[in-house]
């Protein structure tokens, strides 16, 4: 955790329980007070995040922790940014491995 917090958009942001950008964190509260299933994050679903509506079937709780909480990380080195920290560390080690 990283100590940035932000308030829960799901459902028209019925909850106002902050969110840190840690994916398990934002799981266990779709979990607990939207009832979304253990493991069912990864179903086909649509995102109830207030404004958005995506269809997909990926990781629910990924993508309200990078689009919705804005969690990125930026290369220090090339300026570009990444919404996945294990896309970052992939192309981080390619440039060193050069």
């Amino acid at each position: 955790m990283n100590g940035t917090s932000s308030f829960c958009g799901w459902d028209g942001g019925s909850y106002f329980l902050a969110l840190t950008v840690d994916k398990s964190e934002v799981a266990q509260h779709l979990q607990l007070h939207h009832g979304v299933k253990p493991g069912g994050d990864k179903d086909r679903t649509s995102c109830r995040w207030e404004g958005c509506g995506k269809k997909m079937k990926e990781s629910i709780s990924r993508h309200i922790v990078v689009v919705h909480l804005d969690n990125k990380t930026e290369c220090g080195g090339c300026g570009k940014t990444f919404a996945r920290l294990d896309l970052y560390q992939l192309v981080s080690l390619r440039r060193t491995a050069i």
